[in-house]
């Protein structure tokens, strides 16, 4: 790894802990979910090239990503969502584990895409919600009814 890289590696991971630090909880996960998809696109990689070590610490990591979703799960607050995204969770991590023993690619790719949805889903609630304009009939705004009818 060339010096260039390495702190280029380096910004990222302080600029990860800073947002971590300073940010909310809807903050937290949205790093962990760029974190899962970073490292679940490099073990693809990896498996591409041959490397096994490498994949199987990108792989690792990914499953200690998903452990950390999962703690920030509060099934009392929401009972239904919490439950439902600590079955996902469960389902990605064995997944994974599959993926790396039997050196599946289509499960693999199954968390991946998992992960982007789910990723792109707590973007959007991030999202500052706009009021919609209420529109309204134009018979409705002149405040007469008029019918093709009526004379």
């Amino acid at each position: 790894m060339s010096r260039r890289t390495h702190l280029i590696h380096l910004y990222e991971s302080v600029q990860r802990d800073s947002d971590l630090m300073t940010g909310s909880k809807l903050k937290m996960i949205q790093v962990l979910f760029e974190s899962l998809n970073a490292s679940l696109l490099a073990a693809q990689g990896h498996g591409l090239n041959q490397a096994p070590e490498l994949k199987l610490q990108s792989l690792s990591s990914a499953q200690r990503i998903i452990k950390g979703l999962q703690l920030t799960l509060d099934s009392n607050r929401h009972p239904p969502l919490g439950s439902n995204l600590a079955y996902l969770y469960a389902y990605m991590g064995m997944r994974l584990w599959q993926a790396n023993v039997h050196r599946d690619v289509q499960a693999l790719s199954e968390v991946l895409l998992l992960t982007r949805t789910l990723s792109d889903a707590w973007k959007k609630l991030s999202q500052p919600i706009t009021p919609r304009k209420e529109i309204r009939p134009m018979a409705y705004q002149n405040r007469r009814l008029t019918a093709p009818y009526m004379a």
